[in-house]
């Protein structure tokens, strides 16, 4: 009987967590630090440098990215711009970091770029 009550416990806990959990709204800003720099993941010059962290643990798809020298935001890998979702009603693009190397079979590395961070490349 007693088992049965901790087991209780422990199962409403559980459910309390995983209904309380959010997940991060496409976009949502992400930290890139030196460290990230430093590991290669990156391309450009300094102030239009873009990089991708494959693996960021505060986006919901792992994926952040800075486009051009902007501040990061969480993304997810794309084909087409169809697959991107809006940002206030604007349409994304599917952007090309790194382009398919025939030489070693590599795929084209393609992430959504929200309309905010395409802007700030314009201003």
């Amino acid at each position: 009987m007693r088992f049965e009550r901790i087991l209780l416990v422990l199962s409403l806990g559980l459910a309390g967590l995983v209904a309380g959990c959010e997940t991060a709204a496409p976009y949502a800003t992400c930290p890139l630090d030196k460290e990230v720099t430093d590991k290669g993941i990156c391309k450009g010059t300094a102030g239009s440098t873009s990089c991708v962290v494959r693996k960021h643990p505060q986006c919901e798809l792992a994926i952040c990215l800075s486009y051009y020298g902007t501040e990061a935001v969480c993304s997810q890998p794309c084909s087409s711009d169809a697959q991107c979702p809006d940002e206030n009603g604007s349409k994304s693009e599917c952007w090309t970091f790194a382009p398919a190397d025939a030489s070693t079979g590599k795929a084209a590395e393609r992430y959504c770029v929200p309309p905010s961070r395409k802007a700030l490349m314009t201003n």
